[in-house]
């Protein structure tokens, strides 16, 4: 069993990935002799910031029969090398990947500094990681829903995230968020008994199995950047045809079966001194069945420039509008559907 655990800053989900893989362990002690219960430890401590919170995470183990292993970089070799601890047969919680994608991209040993791919290392890691373990719980993070445009170095980084954490989420039996300490189910492997709810698709089902989906009115997906909502969407609506609010014009958009990037186009219309009354007035007024694909920007701190506070404040604003009149909603998290409407 693998579970992929995801979640801002400070939102219990380490304690709830501890809590899982300790009661994984706990079950398997009753049926096995002695299983190995491990925490893979990621974060490189370099600094007063990273050593305190190393130690919270020290304390919040403590006389939970953890064995620690501290694996910065290169999960495979790690796993591969002739020391290395004989994981069959065991539990094992990592954390987290985002700080190991960081490290494989920056560290002086990691992936991007000696010639190897960040992306493919990690999820070969966490697969070799998948194929010894009873249990596997892996902790990343939510940090793609802001609004005010990145470095470049901060592009790389959340496309590599993003990408990892879809390809974990397709990996994984169970994909949970947790929100304020609450943990949201988004994935679970699918129950085949009729009339459930299928969570890999987040898409209501009948006791005959056929899909449950509105044939007219909008369609809306969102999440946050590199989540895989136009995949998702695409594999939703095979039909539409697509276009890029990244350049295209009103005539498109209004003429168009689907837009990704909406939100971008939300900000030019913005920059050429259009409000955004007018742009739901004529979405609604021209062209009600569209399908729109939009990045989840409301999150984050309040920039400090005045047009990108406008600019989030007025993409919420008019994708809120634009909801009201939609028969589907889904939210895409790691490349995970869950259908709010």
């Amino acid at each position: 069993m693998m579970e992929l655990v995801t979640g801002g800053s400070g939102s219990g989900k380490s304690a709830y990935a501890e809590k899982v893989i300790c009661e994984k362990h706990r079950q398997l002690c009753s049926i096995s002799e002695n299983p190995s219960l491990y925490y893979i430890a990621d974060m490189v401590p370099y600094g007063r910031e990273t050593e305190k919170k190393i130690e919270a995470h020290r304390e919040m183990r403590a006389g939970k029969g953890f064995a620690t292993l501290e694996w910065y970089v290169d999960l495979p070799g790690r796993i591969s090398a002739p020391d290395s601890p004989d994981l069959k047969g065991s539990c094992v919680l990592l954390e987290c990947i985002s700080n190991l994608t960081a490290n494989e991209m920056y560290e002086s040993g990691g992936a991007e500094n000696t010639g190897k791919d960040t992306v493919e290392c990690i999820i070969r890691g966490v697969r070799m990681l998948k194929e010894r373990c009873v249990h596997l719980v892996v902790v990343t993070n939510d940090v793609f829903r802001e609004s005010v445009p990145e470095s470049e170095e901060m592009t790389a980084y959340k496309g590599n995230l993003g990408t990892i954490n879809r390809a974990l989420a397709e990996m994984a039996d169970r994909v949970t968020e947790v929100v304020f300490g609450v943990p949201v189910c988004i994935k679970a492997v699918p129950d085949t008994a009729s009339g459930t709810r299928d969570r890999m698709k987040g898409i209501d089902t009948q006791e005959d199995g056929s899909e449950e989906k509105g044939r007219h009115g909008m369609k809306f997906v969102t999440g946050g950047a590199y989540q895989g909502k136009l995949e998702y969407a695409k594999k939703l609506y095979p039909d539409a045809e697509w276009a890029d609010g990244t350049g295209c014009s009103l005539q498109e958009l209004l003429s168009c079966g689907a837009v990704d990037h909406f939100h971008l186009f939300v900000r030019r219309w913005l920059q050429a001194g259009k409000t955004p009354q007018e742009l739901t007035g004529e979405i609604l007024d021209k062209n009600r069945e569209l399908i729109v694909v939009c990045d989840e920007i409301g999150c984050g701190l309040v920039p400090t420039d005045a047009f990108e506070r406008e600019y989030r404040e007025s993409a919420g604003r008019i994708c809120t509008e634009l909801v009201k009149h939609a028969d589907e909603v889904y939210r895409v998290t790691c490349g995970a559907g869950v259908r709010l409407r």
